[in-house]
């Protein structure tokens, strides 16, 4: 059975386009409650990279509202417009 880790990276190369989080999660049927779980193994998965030539890059969230980008992948309010509506951070795997 593969590690949460190893079935993400698989889905990754599955899509070249990248996916968020909120993507991963359904995708892979997990428990939507399991975001800080998910997020916390996509941090540790560059290392993992290293070995097989790829990288794991990051599309900022960025606000709907105002375009304020954050430098996080998890953001819930803009601090310039304190507006909620934020677009996720997208995980892309690249060569």
């Amino acid at each position: 059975m593969k590690t949460l880790r190893e079935r993400i990276i698989d889905l990754l190369l599955e899509h070249d386009e990248g996916l968020t989080v909120s993507e991963i999660i359904y995708q892979l049927d997990l428990d939507p409650r399991m975001e800080k779980e998910v997020l916390a193994t996509i941090e540790k998965i560059p290392k993992a990279l290293k070995k097989k030539g790829l990288k794991l890059l990051m599309i900022p969230p960025r606000c709907k509202s105002c375009g304020f980008e954050f430098s996080k992948p998890k953001a819930t309010r803009c601090p310039k417009c304190k507006e909620q509506r934020i677009e996720e951070a997208v995980f892309v795997l690249k060569t």
